[in-house]
């Protein structure tokens, strides 16, 4: 047992080729500086990461990633902390504040002048930060202060700023200042909260842990104190996202058992489900069918099954069935040609591919009303997945294309009515916005109608 301690200390002493003192020293305090060189860096990442969520590019937000220099401000903060100098802990924050306050700022001047605003995924995957993010934000930071702290260096430091993209929250939440969306705002600034202080915390235990020398003296009380306090701040700033990563999970748990659901009990394609809607709220799921019509019996052994599911045991079963594909099932086709064989004595090969023909037709003019309804289902859940992020009085939508008939006979879709709910009354700005949003995801104009 001994020997087997001996050698993991051997594999994961972190002294043996540990930088000197002053050389730790020296690069944490040129990382932390507000030169000219730094500053200019940070306002051109600004704007490169903003324009890549903007246009949803992960390569360009990775660039901005890589070129940020706050992780060199938050890193001195930590080892201000495990020196024990106060003032220059002080003046790290002051650096710290003033950074992210010019990022935000610069941001939010660079959206409010684009004429893109939809919410890309890249923007609405920084608002809602979970456990996972803190996990990253821990690991992330020892594996940064270890590589700074080496004789070597190495690559570690640009991947650490990848992992834990401090520069994208920043930028979100300008984003949320220009949207007016205070979910984005107070999102994104959370999640750089996670990735600031975990990052802070991690440099200085592994500080702590190389017996970096304090600058001043402290009591044992004192220290324990310091840890305390830094303990409960660590547990506050974890509890939001553990409840995030709850709902996280729970949406995933749905997704993933309705789905089960669905393709265990409509395996056979007829009835075929065209969309599903989940209603936590009223325990309820909607099911859109199409093909034929289910009995009664049906529904009741379907709801029963659904009961099978671990979160949908007490759960309602609601089915909205669309019979318009019997019109145009093969079994009717056949059905007519025979009864046409009996009453007739029977019809010629050119008569019978002619009626195949007229049911061809007729299918294949349904096929496009069918797949119309489809797009607009799928348009009407991603609509109720993004609204309430950036319009927090968003509730509900119910909505569809609008067909028109040209003189040639040629059915188009030229406009989209949605009846939208909101919890409380928009102003002119959120309604106009709110147009454009629509607009922009339906690639329709939209006419709407508020209640």
């Amino acid at each position: 047992m001994d020997i087997l301690k001996n050698i993991l200390a051997d594999v994961f002493d972190l002294h043996k080729d540990r930088a000197p003192l002053d050389e730790i020293k020296e690069r944490i305090y040129s990382g932390g500086t507000l030169k000219g060189t730094n500053m200019c860096i940070l306002i051109l990442a600004i704007f490169i990461a903003s324009i890549g969520l903007n246009m949803n590019s992960t390569a360009v937000i990775i660039g901005a990633m890589l070129i940020s220099p706050l992780m060199g401000v938050i890193m001195s903060i930590g080892y201000g902390m495990a020196t024990y100098d106060g003032e220059y802990v002080r003046e790290s924050i002051f650096k710290l504040v003033f950074q992210v306050t010019l990022s935000v700022m610069t941001s939010a001047i660079y959206f409010t002048l684009s004429p893109i605003d939809t919410a890309s995924s890249e923007l609405l995957a920084r608002t809602e930060p979970t456990i996972w993010d803190v996990l990253i934000a821990v690991f992330g930071g020892l594996a940064g202060i270890i590589g700074s702290t080496r004789i070597e260096k190495s690559n570690v430091i640009p991947g650490v700023a990848i992992a834990t993209a401090l520069m994208p929250p920043l930028c979100t939440a300008g984003y949320g200042i220009a949207t007016h969306s205070l979910k984005f705002f107070l999102g994104a600034l959370y999640l750089f909260f996670i990735n600031s202080f975990f990052i802070c915390l991690t440099t200085f235990i592994v500080l702590k842990f190389i017996n970096i020398p304090a600058k001043a003296y402290i009591t044992d009380e004192a220290f324990r104190r310091q840890r305390w306090q830094l303990t409960l701040l660590g547990i506050l700033i974890i509890l939001p996202s553990m409840y995030m990563a709850y709902n996280s999970i729970r949406s995933n748990l749905e997704q993933v058992q309705v789905q089960t659901y669905i393709e265990k009990n409509f395996a056979h394609g007829n009835p075929q489900v065209v969309t599903y809607n989940i209603e936590p709220d009223n325990q309820q799921l909607n099911l859109t069918l199409i093909g034929r019509t289910i009995t009664p019996e049906e529904q009741t052994k379907l709801e029963n099954n659904l009961h099978g599911y671990s979160y949908f045991k007490d759960w309602q079963l609601h089915i909205v069935q669309n019979d318009i594909s019997e019109a145009v099932r093969p079994e009717d086709v056949t059905n007519i040609i025979n009864s046409q064989w009996k009453s007739t004595g029977g019809i010629t090969m050119t008569e019978a591919q002619e009626e195949i023909k007229k049911y061809k037709d007729l299918s294949m003019r349904y096929s496009t009303a069918y797949q119309r309804f489809e797009n607009d289902q799928k348009l009407l859940e991603n609509i109720r997945k993004k609204a309430p992020i950036l319009f927090p009085s968003f509730e509900g939508i119910e909505g569809a294309a609008v067909a028109s008939r040209d003189k040639d006979g040629k059915v188009s879709y030229r406009n989209f009515i949605a009846v939208i709910t909101l919890k409380s009354v928009l102003s002119a700005e959120e309604q106009s916005r709110l147009q454009n949003w629509l607009n922009a995801e339906s690639d329709l104009p939209v006419t709407f109608i508020i209640k």
